[in-house]
């Protein structure tokens, strides 16, 4: 199902999904962590959009820009020229360099999504709303279809009316089931009944495990398969983890570590 939408992903093996472009490796949700990620040949770029006070979208992930940069407050109490001026790498420390802070000064901002649209026209991408907001979400919907990007675009939320949302108005544009859709499907898959799951989505992003229950077994795996479901595994930074979720089948790994996870998907 995931593949009538998008079209171009590698189909041979499991895909690698920069986690807010490698936030283990560079500035997260940054362009140039979005660059480095794409030349070491990560498949899909996840990122995390938010909107400025006059209501654009801007990719950071945090309720606050106190995480990031050089400012505190929240995302939304700053005009988008105001976040130009933030240092979105002053915070960052790569974890080879642990307690330095390299990127500092160096001009790294606050992007929109917009910006990274554009500087990356050919990239698929995993765009998640973080606020639950009608007109945050018409506001990307719009951009993807500005970019014509329905194709290499996935739209995915924690809150299961945003996806909701997303789906009635853009339903050519893939999702991944919301918390409550993905607890259903595991429910079914145990009970040996998930062919009966009439799923809305294409995606199930879901941890390894949960509740302490494991949840990505091949068992399931092989569920979602036969639903025609794809399955993404978060957040995977440890090479046995990714290689045994890659033999598993698993369609892509969310890392901060695409450094680790594409060597190991060409293996």
């Amino acid at each position: 199902m995931l593949y009538r939408k998008l079209h171009g992903l590698p189909r041979n093996r499991t895909l690698v999904i920069a986690h807010r472009g490698g936030a283990l490796l560079w500035p997260e949700n940054t362009l140039r962590a979005f660059a480095a990620a794409l030349r070491l040949g990560s498949d899909v770029l996840e990122m995390d959009v938010r909107q400025s006070a006059e209501g654009v979208p801007v990719v950071i992930h945090d309720e606050t820009v106190d995480r990031t940069t050089n400012a505190r407050g929240p995302v939304r109490s700053f005009r988008l020229s105001e976040l130009r001026q933030l240092d979105a790498a002053y915070r960052f420390s790569a974890i080879d360099a642990p307690g330095t802070f390299a990127c500092r000064g160096t001009g790294v901002t606050i992007s929109t999504l917009r910006e990274v649209f554009q500087a990356f026209p050919r990239a698929f991408m995993l765009v998640e709303i973080k606020e639950r907001d009608s007109a945050l979400a018409d506001a990307i919907l719009q951009l993807v279809a500005e970019f014509d990007r329905d194709e290499r675009t996935l739209l995915a939320s924690f809150h299961h009316d945003m996806l909701r949302h997303f789906r009635g108005a853009a339903p050519a544009v893939a999702t991944h089931a919301s918390r409550r859709e993905a607890a259903a499907f595991l429910a079914a898959a145990l009970l040996f009944c998930a062919r009966l799951i009439n799923p809305g989505y294409e995606l199930l992003l879901v941890p390894p495990a949960s509740g302490g229950l494991p949840v990505l077994t091949r068992h399931f795996v092989s569920a979602a398969a036969g639903c025609g479901l794809a399955v993404g595994a978060w957040t995977i930074n440890d090479a046995a983890g990714m290689r045994a979720l890659a033999r598993r089948g698993v369609w892509g790994l969310i890392t901060d570590r695409p450094d680790l996870a594409v060597p190991i998907v060409r293996e």
